[in-house]
């Protein structure tokens, strides 16, 4: 009875433990199927992961392209558009320039200038009052009265102040004298040394003038005038302002008032021109800089004046000559 208690166990164990075998034999022969496609998987994820990663990284660049792209398509359109208003203006210039000289606020100032050179060149001398004002380097502006007597060819030229330094007389006359000034002082201690000889450009002799003495005379005046004027053609933004009435003392003159543009190239701010409305020429200059602070009037720099001017008086070498009785040269 034991043995067939004992039997009927072992055959119960034994059918659970053949059930048991089968389903541990399925199971480990389906685990490696179940850890393969795991691991299929898993490697496909983190392809398609650093496939992922990888298109993302090529967006970035690309995009990073595209950025870059447009922004040196920005700053080449920038670049072209500023090139191309440059070039409509150079063009627009161009274009306009005869326009823009025929048309410009300073031809009728050129014009006169001109005019007033042309009958300054047909006169071989005058004699006249000659004052100027000139702004020098240090110190105050410094006024001058003189006699002058000028004639053209050879250029030549003597003056006799009147203030400051009463009695000083200076000639000059081109290719002559070693092409130095003679100079004469009536009182101090110059006065005993005679005749001086100063080159026109020396420290000395600059040392009250602006411009040296060869610069001297109406027609020098204009040549500077002038070329400020055909500087100024370039501009448009130059104003004038004509007056046909004005004068200088009693002469009836036209007087043109030119203002610069405030930029390189131009040294003076304004200008003016008083033209004798009888002889044409220029009996009165002014030149004018820009004032060292807003709201301040322009300093002037320097202003010419010829009156008594004597166009028909007669000139002569004597009037040029350290040897003239009636000088003062010893």
């Amino acid at each position: 009875m034991r043995i067939f208690r004992d039997g009927a166990l072992f055959f119960c164990q034994a059918r659970n433990l053949g059930l048991a075998i089968p389903v541990l034999v399925i199971s480990l022969l389906t685990a490696p199927v179940t850890v393969g496609v795991y691991a299929r998987d898993k490697d496909k994820s983190d392809k398609e992961a650093k496939a992922r990663e990888k298109e993302e990284k090529k967006s970035d660049k690309e995009a990073r392209k595209r950025e870059k792209e447009q922004d040196k398509d920005k700053r080449r359109d920038k670049g072209s558009d500023a090139e191309t208003v440059t070039r409509k203006e150079d063009d627009a210039a161009r274009l306009a320039g005869s326009d823009l000289i025929a048309n410009h606020p300073l031809n009728p100032v050129l014009e006169m200038a001109r005019s007033s050179r042309e009958a300054i060149r047909k006169i071989p001398g005058y004699t006249c009052t000659f004052t100027k004002q000139e702004q020098l380097k240090k110190g105050p502006p410094l006024r001058q009265v003189m006699v002058l007597k000028f004639r053209r060819e050879p250029f030549s030229v003597y003056l006799k102040y009147i203030e400051p330094h009463p009695g000083r007389e200076v000639i000059y006359v081109d290719g002559r004298n070693k092409g130095k000034l003679q100079v004469h002082e009536p009182s101090g201690l110059a006065s005993f040394v005679g005749t001086i000889s100063l080159a026109p450009s020396s420290s000395e002799a600059m040392k009250e003038n602006r411009y040296p003495v060869t610069m001297i005379g109406m027609e020098k005046v204009l040549d500077t005038a002038i070329g400020d004027i055909e500087q100024g053609l370039k501009c448009a933004d130059v104003k004038v302002d004509h007056y046909p009435q004005a004068k200088v003392g009693v002469i009836d003159c036209t007087m043109f008032e030119i203002f610069y543009p405030q930029r390189e190239g131009f040294k003076i701010y304004k200008a003016r021109i008083y033209f004798d409305k009888k002889t044409q020429l220029p009996i009165r200059v002014e030149q004018y800089g820009n004032a060292s602070r807003a709201g301040e009037e322009p300093p002037l720099l320097e202003e010419y004046t010829y009156s008594d001017l004597k166009i028909d008086a007669p000139i002569s070498d004597a009037d040029f000559d350290v040897n003239n009785a009636g000088y003062g040269f010893k």
